[in-house]
């Protein structure tokens, strides 16, 4: 009875317009109460979900990319995935798609790449003479490969969540992110050679080369960090940190870009998106009490087991829940409030928690541009002149074809686990 009073006022308290993460601190509060809870030990309970190392890596993460974005290194990427890149036919879809994969191992965030990289891609197509609806259909699928392949915010936090190794998580997901961008890029040469879209340059060795050497400095950035993390020089948070150096080195030394304001500048970004995943992490730790508290984990686990223990079906049902949860809400709320659901049916599955959340991470980027809600749908609308109808008629085609890629993470494990198994070495 207290679970359903408990789940009860979390539902109202979101249908009332209460932020997902102060609906479940207050509806836990609320159960605290209710059962006699020492509210001391919830307390102790919220300090404990913050006071973890690892979760310094997301700000200095999103620091990082922050820097990079306001001293031209964006546009260096730019210019080098169109001399890549850039004569196929389609070349300015395909340059969206390369660009993200680039950057992405700058940044950690979906949202800051389609805000970044993707903005100056998106207009460069649409002037170019793509049409708008399908340059930001194009956008928005290229910046769900940001999260995938490393770093990522969101297997930060599933690693806190679920106690398993990031670098593990973060070497498990080169493969996907890289099937993501070789799927977008197929299906932008054939929808491009079926509307004609121009081809933005001819192959030039020279400019090619001249592009590398402006942008050699940021692409180097993947390359040390996770060159760092593989040989144990240092670990995640602490490549997050160095990260933040060298992008500091590169905007005030090299580049000369980065200026006191921009760097104040950039911890701003940085407060306003770190504040509400702090208190995320701290909803989702007290809600997550509850949930076990009531055995809901358990019993969920238990429940599954019986009605089969086939890992494959096991898998597929717990997508088909993060698919439903992906169109509703954010995926750093999936993540903690689904994923310590099903750890126990993981592990009583023999499932393996890296290859499960790679396939959660991806499954959940995808629900961001899953209408109705698909964040990164309302960030590319944004561009341009909005129209929601032209956008979601085009992005249907880029939903299947991530889908389709996370089908096959989820039916061949070694897409994942084969670089993964690196870190064993």
């Amino acid at each position: 009875m207290s679970l359903t009073i408990f789940l009860l006022l979390l539902v109202g308290f979101m249908a009332v317009g209460m932020p997902i993460a102060l609906a479940m601190i207050a509806s836990s509060v609320l159960y605290a109460l209710m059962n006699g809870i020492d509210l001391g030990f919830f307390t102790i309970q919220m300090y404990a979900s913050l006071n973890n190392f690892i979760l310094l890596a997301i700000p200095f993460f999103l620091l990082a990319s922050e820097i990079m974005e306001r001293t031209s290194i964006s546009q260096r990427m730019f210019r080098f995935a169109n001399s890549v890149v850039g004569f196929i036919p389609g070349g300015l879809g395909h340059v969206n798609v390369v660009a993200n994969i680039i950057f992405s191992g700058m940044s950690g965030s979906a949202v800051a790449d389609a805000g970044g990289i993707g903005r100056i891609c998106y207009k460069a197509m649409v002037d170019a003479g793509y049409d708008e609806s399908f340059s930001k259909s194009v956008t928005a699928g290229a910046a769900v490969i940001g999260p995938i392949i490393p770093p990522s915010i969101p297997m930060v936090v599933y690693a806190m969540v679920a106690n398993v190794s990031v670098a593990k998580l973060f070497f498990g997901g080169v493969v996907p992110g890289l099937l993501l961008g070789f799927a977008l890029m197929i299906y932008v040469f054939f929808v491009s050679k079926k509307r004609r879209y121009p081809v933005s340059s001819h192959f030039d060795l020279r400019e090619m080369l001249a592009s590398l050497f402006q942008g050699i400095l940021p692409l180097l950035t993947p390359l040390i960090l996770l060159g760092s993390i593989y040989y144990g020089i240092v670990t995640v948070t602490e490549a997050a940190a160095v990260a933040v150096l060298y992008s500091s080195f590169l905007g005030i030394f090299a580049y000369r870009l980065l200026t006191f304001q921009k760097f104040y500048d950039s911890l701003k970004g940085v407060y306003t998106i770190c504040g509400p995943i702090l208190l995320l992490i701290i909803g989702a730790k007290v809600f997550g009490f509850v949930l076990t508290t009531e055995g809901v984990s358990q019993n969920l686990a238990t429940s599954i087991l019986e009605f089969t223990k086939n890992p494959l079906i096991i898998l597929i049902l717990i997508n088909l829940v993060f698919m439903v949860a992906g169109c509703l809400s954010d995926p750093l709320v999936n993540i903690m409030i689904f994923v310590p659901l099903f750890l126990p049916l993981v592990s009583l599955s023999g499932l393996n928690p890296i290859h499960f959340g790679v396939m959660i991470v991806l499954n959940c980027m995808v629900g961001l541009i899953t209408p109705p809600v698909g964040a990164l749908l309302v960030i590319v609308n944004s561009f341009g002149k909005p129209n929601v109808s032209a956008l979601f008629k085009e992005i249907w085609p880029v939903i299947i074809i991530e889908f389709l890629v996370l089908i096959l993470v989820i039916m061949v494990p070694s897409t994942v686990l084969w670089v993964a198994g690196l870190m064993s070495r």
